[in-house]
């Protein structure tokens, strides 16, 4: 009986082909007015011609971008305080603060330079967002209103904040 498993020999076209999609993609997002190069080599994708349509809240924003269309990404790097369901008066304050910087943010930014990853258990895209050059979540734990944040349990901002 024959083993239905596939060989997965890494041939040059399965080299190259990705490289090539890679770099168009690279050009493609120099020539955009609203978006430069990305900084790093990570697993992320850069997408020219996106915007951020409207803020959700200070780590969660809606955007558009031409190669994805429409979607809710949530930020990532950092972690702001619950602003649907707080667990304190604290946590809600500091949301409402977080959520209106980051408003204030897209609002002057000239620049959106996205780094798009996967898909989040709640059906979010997973993006690394910098606006004008300033990575938004260093900037906002910077003014206190966000932590460092790189996936598992969050803080308790509660505890945190009282």
């Amino acid at each position: 009986m024959r083993s239905l498993r596939t060989s997965r020999r890494i041939t040059p076209f399965r080299i190259a082909v990705p490289l090539l999609l890679a770099a168009a993609g690279l050009i493609a997002a120099c020539q955009s007015p609203q978006m430069s190069a990305p900084k790093d080599s990570s697993a992320a994708v850069s997408a020219p011609a996106c915007r951020v349509t409207s803020v959700v809240d200070g780590d969660t924003v809606d955007m558009n971008c031409a190669e994805y269309g429409a979607f809710r990404a949530r930020l990532t790097g950092y972690d702001t305080p619950e602003s649907f369901e707080p667990g304190c008066a604290a946590e809600a304050r500091v949301a409402r603060q977080a959520t209106a910087r980051l408003r204030t943010l897209v609002a002057n930014a000239r620049m959106v330079e996205p780094r798009i990853g996967e898909m989040d258990r709640y059906g979010r895209r997973l993006v690394r967002l910098s606006l004008d050059g300033r990575d938004v979540g260093a900037v906002l734990i910077s003014e206190g209103l966000a932590v460092p944040y790189r996936g598992g349990r969050r803080i308790d901002w509660c505890a945190r904040l009282t």
